[in-house]
């Protein structure tokens, strides 16, 4: 089920899959939204379920952090489908 929340916010994201996430990678699906409003990002594009187009962003969180962000461009509002800090290859590849 796609949460809903009263901050504005331009993304959905499952609850249920936030919490593991922010449990298991230490980032929450706020954090990283913002990374994709950031500057200084790289976006490209990852491989999803067929019909499903997602996009995969390298970029600094508000928190000063360095995160790799997937989300799904498809359906009404696009949707965070996962984040979590950058490991030393794609921080070293961003970074120069």
């Amino acid at each position: 089920m796609l949460a809903y929340r009263p901050t504005v916010s331009r993304y959905d994201w499952d609850l249920r899959k936030a919490r593991i996430n922010a449990r298991k990678h230490g980032v929450t699906f706020e954090e990283a939204e913002t990374v994709l409003h950031g500057r200084l990002t790289t976006w490209g594009f990852e491989v999803g379920k067929p019909g499903d187009t997602r996009v995969r962003v390298i970029g600094w969180s508000d928190r000063g952090r360095l995160l790799v962000v997937v989300a799904s461009a498809s359906g009404a509002r696009p949707r965070i489908i996962s984040a979590r800090r950058a490991t030393k290859r794609e921080r070293d590849d961003h970074i120069n």
